[in-house]
């Protein structure tokens, strides 16, 4: 099966859509909440804060499904059936 197909063109562009959306709204409300002119701080970076932390939770399980997935297709299917009909290794 390959990676790149309809199916697969539509989640992605869907996902990019919805982000691009989320990222506007988050954007037009930080607009609003401006950091004092006293140099204060505040101004949104716990915002930042959770998208950062978001994107490396997203990152950890692409790399976990990869795994899992290059784990799985590593494995020797031929020895299971061997051992299921009585044929003795060599």
């Amino acid at each position: 099966m390959s990676i790149v197909n309809r199916r697969n063109a539509m989640i992605g562009w869907a996902t990019l859509t919805v982000v691009r959306r989320m990222a506007a709204m988050k954007a037009k409300k930080a607009r609003g909440a401006m950091p004092p002119k006293d140099g204060g701080g505040g101004g949104g970076s716990k915002g930042k804060k959770v998208l950062k932390l978001g994107a490396v939770v997203i990152a950890l399980a692409g790399a976990a499904a990869f795994w899992k997935a290059k784990h799985r297709d590593s494995t020797d299917h031929d020895s299971i059936a061997s051992e299921e009909i009585g044929i003795p290794d060599e």
